[in-house]
C-alpha cells in the first residue's frame, strides 16, 4: 500500500504543477496600453454609484477654461464606450490565445473488481493515469489561429479610435461653424432692425412710401426666423458634440480651434498609399488571408490523430502481488481524414485573398471621393476669402458711403449688407465642409494622429490651439 500512495502523490503534485501557470497577457498595443487601466479605474467609479447607474462624469472639462479640437478627442477617446467595447475584446482575443496553446489534462481513474471475495477480500484494484499527447503541431497552430484573431481586435481598436477621433472633429467643427453661423444671423437681425427703424422715420418723415415699409418689416421677420434657427442649430451642435465625447448635457466652454484654420494633408498619391499601408480595413483583410493561410494549417494538421497513452499500477489481494499496465491508443484515419475542413479551409483561404483585393478597391474609391471634396471646399474656401469675401465689402464700403451721400436708398444698402452676411455664412458652410472631409481623410489614411501626444499644460489655456 506504501507504493499505491506514493504514486498518488506524485500524481497529485504532477497535476498541480502541470495545470497551473501564470496568466500572461501581452498589451503590445502602445495606444491601448497607455489607456486600459482608466477603463478599470472608470468601472470603479460606475461600481460605487448604485443609485447613478447610468451617471457619467465630466470627463475633465470642470479643469478647462476653453476646448480645442485635439482635447475634446482626448476626452472621447479615454472615456469613449465603443473604444473601451473593442478594448476590452482584445482582453478576450488574449485569453483565446492563451486558451489555444494549453496542453490537455491528464485523467486519472480508479477500478476495483472481486472486492470482497473469499480468496482476497481487496479483490484487484487498479489506478491508471491516461494523457493524450497532440502530435501534428495542432497546438502551436492553435495559438497562431487565436494569435490572428488578437491582432484583429488590435485591428479594430486603432479603427476605433480613428472613428472616434473623426466623429469628434466633425462633431467639433459643426459646432464652431454654427457658432459662426449664429453670430452672422446676429448681425443680420441686428441690421435689419436698424434699416426697419430708417425705413418706419422715413415714411414718417415723408420721403419714403408704405411699401418701402412692408419691404424692410419682411425683410426684419425673415431674420429674425434665421436668427432662432440658428440658435437652436447652435444648441443641438453643442449637445450633439458632447454626446461625441461621451458626457452628456451640452458643452459650455469656448470652442477655441478656429474654423478657418485649414488643415494641411498630403497629395492625393500618398494619401492613397497611407491608406492602403495603414488604414485599420487593410490590417483586418491582411490578418484575414494570414488566419485563413493558418486555419488551412490547422485543419490539415488535424488529420493526424493524437495518441492516447496510459499508465498505472494494478494490486491483487488474491494473487498478493502488483503489476505495472501500459497502454497505448492510437485512432485509425480510415474514413474520417478531415478532409471537408481542409476543402473549406482552403476556400477561406481564397476568399480572403479575394476580400483584400475588394478592400482595396473600395478603400481608394472613398480616398477620391472625399479628395474630391476636400479640394472643391479648399479651392471654394479660397475663392471665398480672396475674392469674393474682399469684393463683397468693398461694395458694401461704397454703397454705405453713397447712402450716407443721399446717392443710395436704404433698400440698396440693405442688399449689399446681406450679400456680405450671406457670402461669410457661404464661407463658413464651406469651411465646415471642408473639415469634415478633412477628418475623413484622415481616419482613412490613419497617419496622423495628434492627441496621442500629452497636452501642454504649460500653455496658458486661451492660447491653445489658436
Amino acid at each position: 500500500m506504501n507504493t499505491k500512495i506514493w504514486f498518488l502523490s506524485g500524481i497529485s503534485v504532477a497535476l498541480v504543477s502541470g495545470c497551473a501557470g501564470p496568466l500572461e497577457k501581452r498589451w503590445d498595443d502602445p495606444v491601448y496600453r497607455s489607456i486600459q487601466g482608466r477603463y478599470i479605474e472608470h468601472e470603479r467609479h460606475l461600481a460605487d454609484l448604485p443609485n447613478e447607474p447610468h451617471s457619467l462624469p465630466r470627463f475633465g472639462l470642470d479643469t478647462l477654461d476653453v476646448l480645442s479640437v485635439e482635447d475634446a478627442i482626448r476626452m472621447a477617446i479615454e472615456h469613449s464606450p465603443r473604444l473601451r467595447s473593442a478594448g476590452y475584446r482584445i482582453d478576450a482575443a488574449s485569453g483565446r490565445v492563451l486558451q489555444a496553446g494549453l496542453y490537455p489534462n491528464p485523467s486519472l481513474s480508479f477500478g476495483g473488481e472481486a472486492l470482497g471475495s473469499d480468496a482476497g477480500s481487496g479483490g484487484e484494484t487498479t489506478y491508471v493515469v491516461e494523457q493524450e499527447i497532440v502530435l501534428g503541431g495542432k497546438l502551436e497552430k492553435a495559438r497562431n489561429v487565436a494569435e490572428s484573431d488578437r491582432l484583429a481586435a488590435r485591428a479594430e481598436f486603432v479603427a476605433e479610435e480613428y472613428g472616434v477621433a473623426s466623429s469628434v472633429t466633425q462633431a467639433y467643427f459643426a459646432g464652431v461653424s454654427a457658432q459662426e453661423r449664429l453670430i452672422k444671423r446676429e448681425e443680420l437681425a441686428a441690421l435689419a432692425s436698424q434699416l426697419l427703424e430708417a425705413a418706419s422715420s422715413r415714411v414718417e418723415a415723408g420721403s419714403a412710401t408704405q411699401p418701402d415699409r412692408l419691404r424692410a418689416e419682411v425683410v426684419y421677420e425673415q431674420a429674425q426666423i434665421e436668427l432662432d434657427a440658428a440658435r437652436l442649430e447652435f444648441d443641438a451642435a453643442r449637445r450633439a458634440l458632447a454626446s461625441a465625447i461621451g458626457i452628456e448635457g451640452e458643452i459650455e466652454l469656448p470652442l477655441v480651434s478656429a474654423v478657418d484654420d485649414l488643415p494641411d494633408l498630403p497629395d492625393l498619391e500618398a494619401l492613397q498609399a497611407a491608406t492602403l499601408e495603414a488604414n485599420s480595413r487593410m490590417s483586418l483583410a491582411r490578418i484575414a488571408v494570414e488566419r485563413a493561410r493558418r486555419s488551412h494549417q490547422l485543419a490539415k494538421s488535424q488529420a493526424v490523430p493524437n495518441l492516447v497513452a496510459s499508465v498505472g499500477p494494478r494490486y491483487s489481494d488474491i494473487d498478493n502481488e502488483s503489476t505495472l499496465d501500459i497502454g497505448l491508443a492510437l485512432e485509425i484515419p480510415l474514413f474520417d481524414r478531415n478532409q471537408g475542413e481542409i476543402q473549406a479551409a482552403l476556400a477561406e483561404r481564397l476568399s480572403a485573398s479575394s476580400q483584400l483585393r475588394s478592400v482595396q478597391l473600395e478603400l481608394l474609391a472613398e480616398v477620391s471621393e472625399a479628395w474630391a471634396i476636400y479640394q472643391s471646399a479648399y479651392s471654394a474656401a479660397g475663392r471665398y476669402r480672396e475674392q469674393l469675401l474682399p469684393k463683397a465689402e468693398r461694395t458694401l464700403d461704397l454703397t454705405r458711403q453713397a447712402y450716407q451721400s443721399g446717392k443710395a436708398d436704404y433698400l440698396r444698402l440693405l442688399d449689399a449688407q446681406q450679400v456680405v452676411v450671406e457670402s461669410r455664412i457661404a464661407y463658413v458652410n464651406t469651411l465646415q465642409q471642408l473639415h469634415t472631409a478633412a477628418a475623413l481623410l484622415n481616419e482613412l489614411s490613419q497617419t496622423n494622429a495628434p492627441w496621442r501626444s500629452p497636452r501642454n499644460e504649460d500653455q496658458p489655456q486661451a492660447e491653445v490651439n489658436q
